[in-house]
């Protein structure tokens, strides 16, 4: 049996009767090669030919023939091949359009690495007319172009090697023959005629790939957007990863485009210094709550109290320098010593009462995130016009999924086309010397699937953290080590979540594990030392567990949208 390719017929017009051809021509000794509808682009200069031969045959020994099939009925007249309807055929006629696609694919070769094997290989062409029979063919006087021993009739489709082979023997002018050893054969097969690739994308391909469709702006956050052009002020919720500093960054952006100068506040020092850098526009400046006192008072430590005072006298003097004033992680402004100063309100009033200023206030926050403070500024509270934002746009479907199910029993509501992900993956380690190997292996396997901005959290204090002293030695000095809470409102691609265990699950602390899952974008890694009374504790207790505990350890990652992994 030939080697057929593909190995069933291409697409093809009933009428035409490829398919009968094809099943012949797959009788051929398995030394032949068939290729059907074989197709060849080619450009030259600006300009692009397409050529198809219907069948293209090679064997080894013998050759490569360029087959050109006409079934049904056709005619010759005036100088023209015609179909039954009258209609000229392009190339000039079947024998022409195989004798151009066979010097197509000689010019294609000539221009590879593999020019030399035209010396080596002859080259034919053929036209084959199913509907046809010898006797009809000995019948006909053929024009210039054509000659009969170039044509294969309706009995090759019962003996097709017997008339294939006739065509082969044909000599050429060249007096050139087929001289290919194996090494020849398989590369002219590999390299020109059915090329073999793996397109198999590397993992830093599919890292890029899922960012660039994290980072496109939903409808609802451009909607958000266009809605705010029209608000003078606003407080925007959203859950982690639904995109507020984006829209809060972007709308920043606009007006500074214009000329006009934005105050931009935040309270995360990190959060603070990453968009400084990566935003600098001269129109904006970018300060935490604590900074801002600093700056305005000329002092060493935050004074809310002089910082009101100050905002007091720029107010009644009509010289504070910004226009338009964005905060973010609105949350965190309700600590008791900046919520009793009323600063929010003091800069809003600043912002609106300026008669024809058209200046903005706005306020992104996330009730989940309230870490620093107990209860969300009155700013917030008693807001007028208040907006929220629903879909998560930073995190995989299986992430945004585990951080919220300590939390929350509802789903995740994610952008159409999210990427899923890969579940996060839970690592239990049985003592201290085990943490730090499992940490070390999980850092190198990331690095090898070419994860570049990979970020270990951890649930507690840095001078809480198992990791305190590898830290000040440097151990990990190729990956960020922070909290969970310095760490809010930033993201990596890769979080490794460590000194998690029963009591990261309590009421006061288990919207730190929120923060810290929700901050990776495409891999989460949680490293715990919880043994399988505490996965039982925390499942009965905080996770609100229905089923049996069989396996607590393995529960309890299934609990969370994770798999288990033992030492």
């Amino acid at each position: 049996m030939a080697v057929m390719i593909p190995k069933t017929p291409r697409e093809f017009d009933a009428a035409s009767r490829e398919g009968l051809m094809f099943e012949a021509l797959s009788l051929l000794s398995d030394n032949y090669y068939v290729f059907h509808s074989f197709s060849l682009t080619r450009l030259s200069g600006n300009t692009i030919t397409q050529e198809e031969t219907d069948f293209l045959i090679f064997n080894p020994d013998k050759g490569i023939i360029c087959i050109e099939a006409k079934a049904g009925r056709i005619r010759y007249e005036n100088g023209q091949w015609l179909y039954s309807s009258g209609i000229p055929m392009k190339h000039g006629g079947p024998f022409n359009q195989a004798n151009r696609n066979k010097f197509e694919l000689m010019d294609y070769i000539k221009e590879s690495r593999l020019a030399e094997l035209l010396y080596r290989c002859k080259f034919l062409h053929a036209v084959w007319f199913p509907s046809l029979s010898l006797s009809d063919l000995e019948k006909m006087n053929l024009p210039p172009e054509a000659d009969k021993k170039l044509v294969l009739t309706h009995e090759a489709l019962t003996e097709p090697e017997k008339y294939i082979d006739e065509i082969f023997n044909i000599d050429l002018p060249s007096k050139r023959f087929t001289n290919l050893s194996e090494n020849d054969s398989n590369r002219l097969i590999k390299e020109i005629l059915c090329p073999t690739f793996d397109v198999f994308p590397s993992v830093s391909t599919e890292i890029d790939v899922k960012m660039t469709r994290f980072h496109r702006l939903l409808k609802e956050q451009s909607a958000i957007l266009n809605f705010l052009t029209e608000q003078q002020t606003a407080v925007i919720n959203g859950a982690a990863g639904t995109g507020k500093t984006v829209i809060a960054l972007e709308k920043a952006k606009r007006h500074a485009e214009q000329g006009e100068r934005v105050l931009f506040l935040c309270f995360n020092v990190k959060l603070k210094e990453f968009l400084a850098e990566s935003c600098k526009d001269e129109n904006i400046a970018f300060y935490t709550i604590a900074g801002l006192a600093c700056k305005l008072c000329n002092s060493m430590t935050p004074d809310y109290g002089k910082l009101k005072d100050k905002l007091e006298s720029m107010y009644f003097s009509h010289n504070f320098p910004y226009r338009h004033i964005i905060v973010d992680e609105g949350q965190d402004f309700g600590m008791e010593n900046i919520e009793e100063t009323d600063i929010l309100e003091m800069l809003r009033d600043i912002i609106t009462d300026e008669d024809g200023s058209g200046g903005t206030f706005y306020i992104f926050y996330d009730r989940l995130q309230m870490i620093q403070s107990e209860h969300l500024p009155d700013i917030i509270e008693n807001a007028d016009c208040k907006l929220t934002l629903y879909k998560n746009c930073r995190n995989t479907t299986n992430i945004a999924t585990t951080s919220l199910k300590p939390i929350s029993s509802r789903k995740p509501k994610l952008y159409e086309g999210c990427v899923p992900g890969a579940l996060a993956r839970i690592h239990f380690a049985n003592s201290p010397e085990k943490t730090i190997e499992i940490i070390d292996n999980t850092i190198e396997s990331l690095k090898s699937e070419s994860y570049s901005k990979i970020v270990i959290l951890t649930c507690k204090t840095e001078e809480k953290s198992l990791l305190k002293g590898l830290i000040n030695n440097h151990k990990y000095r190729d990956c960020l080590f922070t909290t969970c809470r310095r760490f809010k409102g930033l993201e990596a691609e890769a979080v490794i979540l460590t000194d998690v265990d029963e009591s990261t699950f309590y009421r006061e602390n288990v919207l730190l594990f929120y923060v810290g899952a929700s901050r990776a974008r495409l891999k989460l890694e949680i490293v715990t030392s919880m043994d399988d009374s505490a996965c039982s504790t925390v499942l009965r207790d905080y996770l609100n567990y229905k089923d049996k505990i069989r396996k607590p350890k393995k529960d309890f990652a299934r609990a969370l949208n994770a798999t288990a992994t033992l030492s």
